[in-house]
């Protein structure tokens, strides 16, 4: 009696810990890393926040639930690049490039809040973000 006791002590503890281990791996907040024109919109807004610690105030925006306001700049019929522009609250990203395997993009970042921030600079397929210009 004792050991079927135990068994069944065993078994229910088993399935308790892995009840609790698939909640907590459904909890877990993971970053999800966009593909495409967001790829290079998310890595320069992470870049030019983390570069400069006087805007650590402003938090980025795509961490923020509510979704960007996307909309294509590329005129019908344009083959060969992509211009797409994304808003959020006082954000506007700019992102164009050109429609290859590997393309390197060439993000323009303006936020009208303050301080009032203009950024423009190149996102590569790695991540490694090249700053051309910037104003604050």
């Amino acid at each position: 009696m004792r050991n079927r006791m135990s068994l069944v002590i065993a078994m229910m503890t088993a399935i308790v810990i892995s009840a609790v281990i698939v909640v907590a791996a459904g909890n877990m907040v993971q970053e999800e890393v966009p593909e495409g024109p967001a790829f290079g919109r998310d890595m320069a807004l992470r870049h030019l926040l983390e570069s400069h610690a006087e805007l650590a105030g402003l938090g980025n925006p795509s961490m923020i639930r509510t979704p960007w306001h996307e909309e294509s700049l590329t005129p019908e019929g344009w083959v060969g690049a992509n211009t797409v522009q994304y808003t959020k609250g006082e954000w506007t990203v700019t992102v164009f490039n050109p429609v290859v395997l590997e393309p390197v993009y060439s993000v323009e970042i303006e936020f009208t809040g303050s301080p009032n921030i203009v950024w423009k600079g190149t996102v590569d397929q790695d991540g490694n973000v090249s700053t051309i210009e910037s104003s604050m």
